[in-house]
């Protein structure tokens, strides 16, 4: 592959498409990765028909393998396999590495370990169309965004676990361990046992605004919550305007046009009113013990239009945050440089989230993303005010302090 790509990065980029597919549902094992390999070497990376071509041959062992292929292949690409590639194409495979791991020159040493473990790939949309507002594309740009949404959407929060696994030198001293390995040589203390604790998934938890007032932004979030629950488990997603709806089980469904299909019909009341207080009192009290008893990372996606009771809104939302680990209130209307928090919901609501956050451009998705991948740290308080940089429809930096007293 060294030869195909002039410096074997293609290879390494099949692999993480190999790794898409397994888990999109394709068996595509080492073998057959290692045959992608060597036919990708031989047809080239100029044209992606003829490279998708190879690859379906080597990966796809069903005929209801191929349409998932093409999907995940798209996504990889940047764009469907049918598509004759724009002018300058890059000889990488027309993918590019996220900046955030060092896209020109590799990872860098400077990042996080999650950050630094593989290389994340973007898929290559057109720049203009990731800063423009979801509410202003036309039907054709939605189609191009949402592969480049269900691509963002692999993340996952993390927390420490209580067990504790072997470490590497500079971790904290196995005091157990260390004796249990002393007792295999008569009690001397021959080694000393180093461990880390491990990581765990926390568990997320989506609810999202399907109103009249969200109908321009409703497709295109909802494929991100889709995309969401494709990823590890540990998703429970729900969607509301006059009552709440779980649609954790459609959403499981891997072909997106099903599952989007599938939660409208799951789903009554669409493009209706809002009753946000009452959907989140029905979650607590039907669904508490079941999505808040490991305290969640909280996502609520709405522009905050209530109709009911704000008092109602805030006392929901005063005990949904005691049970979350952080409370996210993503809104889509921040895209607006006018935009203020003067509805009746925002004003209830604002007290009580740990950060207000844009949902309205791909861009603002990203961003999202990396809020819950960086979950595992402690928690802030509550944001009293909505920051400057929010208001120009920018995500702002965390609020810190201590953690609040539970």
């Amino acid at each position: 592959m060294r030869d195909a790509d002039g410096g074997g990065g293609l290879a390494g980029q099949l692999v993480v498409l190999a790794r898409r597919l397994r888990k999109a549902g394709i068996a595509v094992g080492p073998g057959d990765t290692l045959l992608g390999l060597r036919a990708a070497a031989a047809v080239g990376v100029g044209d992606p028909g003829r490279l998708a071509c190879a690859l379906r041959c080597c990966w796809c062992h069903a005929h209801a393998d191929l349409d998932l292929f093409d999907r995940v292949f798209a996504t990889w690409w940047g764009r469907p396999p049918s598509a004759p590639p724009a002018s300058g194409v890059p000889t990488d495979g027309g993918v590019r590495l996220h900046p955030a791991v060092g896209g020109e020159g590799g990872p860098r040493d400077d990042l996080p370990p999650r950050a630094r473990r593989e290389h994340r790939l973007e898929p290559s949309a057109d720049p203009g169309l990731r800063a423009v507002d979801f509410g202003h594309c036309s039907p054709a740009e939605l189609t191009e965004l949402a592969g480049a949404v269900a691509a963002l959407a692999t993340c996952a929060p993390e927390r420490p676990g209580r067990r504790r696994r072997r470490g590497p030198h500079g971790s904290r001293i196995d005091w157990p361990g260390s004796q249990r390995l002393a007792l295999r040589s008569g009690g001397e203390w021959l080694r000393l046992v180093r461990a880390r604790p491990s990581v765990r998934r926390r568990p997320l938890l989506v609810l999202c605004d399907t109103s009249g007032s969200m109908e321009r932004y409703t497709r295109i979030l909802l494929r991100f919550c889709h995309a969401l629950q494709q990823g590890p488990g540990g998703v429970e997603t729900f969607v509301f305007s006059t009552r709440l709806n779980r649609v954790t089980h459609q959403l499981r469904d891997r072909d997106p046009s099903r599952a989007l299909a599938a939660v409208g019909g799951a789903a009554p009341g669409w493009a209706g009113g809002t009753r946000i207080g009452d959907a989140l009192h029905e979650l607590l009290i039907r669904w508490g013990p079941r999505v808040l008893s490991h305290g969640p990372v909280t996502l609520v996606i709405s522009d905050g239009w209530e109709t009911g009771s704000p008092e109602r809104l805030a006392a929901a939302l005063q005990r949904l945050r005691r049970s979350s680990w952080r409370l996210v209130w993503c809104n889509p209307l921040m895209g607006d440089p006018d935009f203020a928090p003067v509805t009746q919901g925002m004003r209830a609501a604002l007290p009580h989230v740990d950060l207000l956050h844009p949902v309205h451009t791909l861009d603002s998705l990203e961003q999202l993303v990396g809020v819950v991948e960086r979950a595992r740290h402690r928690r802030p308080l509550a944001q009293a005010s909505l920051s400057g940089s929010a208001r120009s429809g920018r995500a702002g930096p965390e609020p810190v302090g201590p953690p609040p007293g539970r």
